[in-house]
């Protein structure tokens, strides 16, 4: 009981409600589950009746168009909340979240929601406010990524992640982000081989280096 109600009392949406407004809903409210890299957490397509912090691991959000081909619109790691949409429409998911590592997720559905939603007015501003922030993220992103040579969308792109998902290491700030040649392809739309030659090129100027599975992002990038 305890534990569930922490786990709710996580989501950045709930930091200034009061614990009380939990009490009532902390045992069905909370459902908690692992996943491996690869693993789905939504479908592109799904319906949106859920809300989803990540406690644990990132999760790539991965849309697919008319032709079927793949971009990655967002990376989202620990503490970082998905699907938002659930507490404003019945939909469908705009993408499809997949696991980058292993990781741990709690749930909160939207009749739960609706109900804490109900029972502290002041939460609906700050919703508001968080999404907002979220969608200027988002389309400072896509403008970010979708702009400039291929050299300087894929050294935006580490970047960025390096200030999100980065922590300090001795050769400079380590990506913990387990992020394949593909993936970066599909972040800022080029093929994997541009990509390669990119990588290439970053590593010999000594922008980038790679330790274990992660890229680390040199100091002299900042």
């Amino acid at each position: 009981m305890k534990n569930r109600c922490l786990c709710l009392k996580d989501f950045p949406l709930f930091e200034c409600v009061e614990q009380q407004v939990f009490s009532q809903v902390c045992l069905k409210a909370a459902a908690k589950k692992y996943y491996q890299r690869g693993d789905v957490l939504f479908h592109q397509g799904d319906p949106t009746d859920s809300l989803f912090l990540i406690k644990e691991g990132s999760f790539k959000l991965v849309r697919v168009n008319e032709e079927g081909k793949e971009a990655i619109l967002q990376v989202a790691g620990k503490g970082e909340v998905l699907g938002e949409a659930a507490l404003f429409r019945k939909g469908t998911q705009p993408a499809s979240a997949i696991a980058l590592e292993t990781a741990r997720v709690c749930s909160l559905s939207r009749q739960s929601l609706e109900q804490i939603i109900r029972e502290s007015p002041d939460l609906a501003m700050q919703v508001i406010f968080s999404l907002g922030n979220r969608l200027y993220d988002t389309w400072e992103q896509v403008t970010e990524l979708r702009t400039g040579s291929t050299r300087e969308k894929v050294l935006n792109l580490l970047i960025r992640l390096s200030i999100e998902h980065g922590e300090p290491c001795p050769e400079g700030t380590k990506i913990k982000l387990y992020l394949t040649q593909q993936d970066i392809a599909d972040f800022v739309g080029v093929s994997r081989v541009m990509v390669a030659q990119t990588l290439k090129e970053l590593s010999t100027r000594n922008y980038i280096d790679r330790v274990e599975k992660y890229f680390v992002l040199k100091d002299r990038c900042f």
